[in-house]
């Protein structure tokens, strides 16, 4: 079994709306969250390439810090930078489907999850390939379908918090 550990990327300077691909740096909290990581050490850090991540990124014990394009989080589309009532004041029908359905219904101009999860599918294929132990520091999105992909966890009861480090354990 190889270990893998899971990092949400620390608090950005913008919180309270679907940030999703949006390019803000991390607070000042989230500098200090970042610096907590220090204590990690793995033998590869694989990061998103929004400055977030990479920021929190930055901090962990590893030589070998790879970035990869396809840990960016969901595009949410027209929905980026929104906060959820405004969505549902600009869209309340599609808000209202997207509430029952939130896998299956797709912002304005977002991407679909379907489409997210291969994509993030994509990038898995490439860390477990290894070294381990391994971290990925990324976002709510990916590592809810990290966390789907590897140990099949539903998406929609996942929940980390800014810097929030889960390990787990894979073949």
């Amino acid at each position: 079994m190889a270990s893998l550990y899971l990092i949400r990327h620390a608090e950005p300077e913008i919180t309270g709306v679907l940030l999703g691909q949006l390019d803000p740096p991390l607070s000042a909290a989230g500098r200090e969250q970042a610096a907590a990581l220090a204590v990690i050490q793995v033998e590869a850090a694989w990061t998103s390439p929004l400055l977030r991540a990479r920021q929190t990124a930055a901090l962990i014990g590893t030589r070998n810090l790879r970035e990869i394009p396809d840990l960016r989080e969901i595009d949410h589309g027209q929905w980026t930078g929104k906060t959820w009532a405004e969505i549902e004041t600009v869209w309340p029908d599609l808000a209202a489907r997207k509430s029952s359905d939130w896998l299956g219904i797709t912002a304005p101009g977002g991407e679909t999850w379907a489409g997210f999860l291969q994509r993030v599918g994509t990038a898995w294929t490439t860390i477990r390939q290894g070294p381990a132990p391994a971290a990925v520091i990324g976002h709510q999105g990916v590592n809810a379908a990290l966390m789907f992909l590897i140990a099949s966890r539903n998406p929609l009861g996942f929940r980390q918090e800014y810097g929030e480090v889960i390990q787990v354990e894979y073949d």
